[in-house]
């Protein structure tokens, strides 16, 4: 009776249950910890762009650094069950979800229920994913969809079938359409495949082509229109060249998410140590599979690419971008420990986890976290305090977006430089030669100025020099790491 239910309903057998709880528990973390947390800059610009129509979204994400399938998705989502915050982060949270089964049938493919079991839980408990499993922005839907694209290739390399193909070609087109540096996935794939080309099904090269061909056929069009509307030449972020400790810092973001620089410091230290045992569990004897080196490929292709082209033509390394990596990085600390004897490997995993999901209430709670935003209660003091002959400044010009979310009050708000959001090209460079006249322009019939600094685009201290020696401060606040409030009197 009980072996005809569970071939009739798989779902409840053990693993789905235990499956289920690890989702239950993504879904509690998000409801104590992060779904109320205050809108962020990349969130409000997603809001901003997923308001318009789809060909508007079209028009505007070619104008930005990403490509639309997110996007998209997003715009009918809230279409269909609104467009609040907390609705519009559920999207991300159900792709983050998602990926909990995912990467179980991944690493049951690769390895073992054991094995698929422990990594998925690294999945449910990980500070970085939980962190961006709650954001408006694409990266839980780029984690999954990796996980499947990683699947079916494995399929293909296991075993022959159309249907492994069909759905290994859509995953990789809408990869690509999730993010730009999903192509190094597909790159990291390619390498593995001349590498152990023998080791595939007759024919796939062919087929390897021609799902090369469909991606080409369904992107480069894309890039053509990108092209056409000036290369994403208006929001050019602005993102330091990167360091060995970026690296560094990546891999200690994926583990431990973010932390301030005395945790951070601390954990970062701690990674040669890894490495060294590392090394020690290549080198133990255990034969180092097709499908661990495929993973250690989908770890270091994407991170070194990434790293190169960021030194040598233009820095593009932020960890939030390589995210997906992550599983593959998850896969092969499993292998690591799977080298080891059954006692020391369970203490491993025991502390691993323990560490993990400390780190990951410590980011949800506390205020020095580098990468909390409040710009909800910046909009509250504001709402609380601000007049009609006050002013509301903010700088850089592109935060406007998340505090007007949350602002309701009678103040004019502004941004310095002066940017008017209305006409159609890129923000205006901040020149300081023009400073004492836009503040001029600013002060204008005004009695106070709240000054919102954040997302400081390096001129962030020369604005504040000139505010503060021709103006009497008098107030000053910080509400998050990097987001200050100062308050001048203007008369």
């Amino acid at each position: 009776m009980t072996e005809r239910l569970l071939e009739r309903f798989p779902f409840l057998n053990r693993d789905w249950i235990i499956l289920s709880g690890m989702m239950a528990l993504i879904l509690l973390l998000s409801g104590l910890f992060f779904a109320n947390q205050s809108l962020r800059l990349d969130e409000a610009q997603s809001l901003w762009q997923t308001s318009r129509t789809p060909l508007g979204i079209l028009r505007i994400i070619a104008e930005d650094v990403h490509v639309p399938f997110y996007h998209l998705i997003l715009h009918f989502w809230q279409q269909f069950l609104g467009s609040s915050v907390i609705i519009a982060r559920f999207l991300s949270l159900t792709f983050f979800m998602l990926s909990v089964p995912a990467m179980y049938y991944l690493c049951r493919l690769a390895y073992s229920r054991s094995f698929a079991l422990f990594t998925t839980l690294l999945i449910a408990v990980s500070p970085f994913l939980n962190w961006y499993g709650n954001e408006i922005r694409m990266y839980s839907l780029l984690t999954f969809v990796t996980i499947l694209n990683q699947y079916f290739f494995l399929r293909i390399y296991k075993q022959a079938g159309s249907g492994n193909w069909i759905f290994y070609g859509l995953t990789a087109v809408f990869g690509i359409f999730t993010h730009y540096f999903f192509g190094l996935m597909l790159a990291t794939q390619a390498i593995f495949f001349f590498l152990y080309s023998d080791r595939f099904p007759r024919k796939s090269l062919s087929r390897f082509a021609s799902v090369a061909i469909a991606i080409a056929i369904t992107f480069v069009p894309w890039i053509f229109y990108v092209q056409s509307m000036g290369a994403a030449g208006n929001t050019k972020p602005s993102i330091p060249e990167p360091t060995s400790i970026n690296v560094f810092n990546t891999f200690s973001h994926f583990l431990f998410g973010f932390q301030n620089d005395t945790i951070n410091t601390i954990l970062v230290s701690m990674w040669p140590l890894t490495v060294i045992l590392g090394f020690l569990a290549v080198g133990k004897g255990k034969k180092l599979t097709a499908e661990t080196m495929y993973f250690i490929l989908s770890v270091i292709v994407p991170i070194a690419a990434v790293f190169i082209l960021s030194i040598t033509y233009r820095p593009l390394y932020l960890s939030r971008y390589l995210i997906l990596t992550l599983p593959s990085l998850y896969i092969f600390i499993s292998w690591i420990f799977s080298t080891y004897s059954p006692s020391v490997s369970k203490v491993a995993k025991s502390a691993l986890l323990l560490v993990m999901f400390t780190t990951l209430t410590v980011q949800a709670v506390s205020a020095t976290n580098p990468v909390r935003e409040d710009y909800k209660d910046v909009a509250a003091r504001l709402n609380a305090e601000t007049k009609p002959q006050d002013i509301v400044i903010v700088t850089s010009p592109f935060t406007i977006y998340p505090l007007e979310y949350y602002y309701r009050g009678h103040s004019k708000i502004a941004t310095l430089p002066l940017w008017d959001r209305y006409q159609v090209g890129p923000i205006p460079a901040f020149d300081e030669s023009q400073l004492p006249n836009q503040v001029d322009q600013l002060k204008s019939h005004h009695k106070r100025a709240f000054v919102v600094m954040s997302y400081d685009q390096g001129y962030h201290d020369k604005i504040k020099h000139y505010l503060d020696n021709n103006f009497k401060k008098l107030d000053q606040e910080r509400f998050s790491p990097g987001l200050d409030l100062y308050v001048y009197e203007l008369y």
